[in-house]
């Protein structure tokens, strides 16, 4: 007997956050403890709700995962949409995920300083340079997209 796998499909909005201070970009990545209780960086990021555009959404999400002002962020462009699949396994039924992300390049013209939002399981912000990102361990080609996308750091 087969047994097929539930799918639900969700869209997400995330944002690259970046700030400049003396001619160094620097990117917010917030420590995020995933369901192994292990520490990783992961870009702000939330799904979009009814009756949302996907670039509202990016910029909500980051005044809310990160405490800083919404009215100090400034949408610089459009990057990409990413589609990819998981098994929600901490989900009821382990449904398959198929998931779009619509990713922002969004400049930070604030000096307020992030405070992470420990309930959703962020312990901590780093603002990496730009130089740094190479080396990182994330889970998705953020290197590639810095890399593509570096003319637009302005």
């Amino acid at each position: 007997m087969l047994h097929y796998m539930k799918t639900k499909h969700e869209k997400s909005s995330w944002g690259i956050v970046y700030r400049k201070r003396d001619d160094v970009v620097e990117i917010l990545l917030l420590k995020w403890l995933n369901s192994k209780e292990q520490e990783e960086y992961v870009l702000p990021k939330w799904k979009i709700e009814a009756n949302e555009i996907a670039k509202d959404t990016a910029l909500r999400e980051i005044g809310e995962e990160a405490w800083i002002l919404e009215s100090d962020l400034e949408v610089i462009k459009f990057i990409t949409k990413l589609n990819y699949r998981f098994m929600a396994g901490y989900l009821p039924w382990k449904p398959l995920i198929d998931k779009d992300v619509y990713l922002f390049l969004v400049k930070y013209h604030g000096t307020r300083t992030p405070v992470p939002r420990k309930e959703e399981r962020f312990v901590w912000y780093d603002w990496i340079n730009i130089k740094k990102i190479p080396s990182l361990s994330l889970r998705f080609d953020l290197k590639g997209i810095v890399s593509r996308n570096r003319t637009y750091f302005i």
